[in-house]
């Protein structure tokens, strides 16, 4: 995947994340919701992934991070 369909896809994602930061505010009124996870690339494979950072996190916070991270992702053309 090359470096611009990376940078597309970490901006969608971004997007995404901003609905569900309303829900997440419910839960949590001290911390912001990218304290909690963290994207990080590798050059190597040329990709993203996405880490949850802290186990405090509500399940269903973390299933619907994980779920927009993964509509997200551009595709892999050939």
């Amino acid at each position: 995947m090359d470096g611009l369909k990376l940078e597309r896809w970490r901006e969608n994602f971004n997007n995404e994340v901003q609905s569900i930061q309303i829900e997440f505010d419910s839960f949590f009124d001290n911390k912001k919701l990218n304290q909690f996870y963290e994207i990080k690339g590798d050059e190597a494979s040329q990709s993203l992934s996405l880490v949850i950072t802290d186990d405090t996190l509500p399940n269903e916070i973390k299933k619907r991070l994980m779920n927009a991270f993964e509509t997200t992702r551009p595709e892999d053309s050939v």
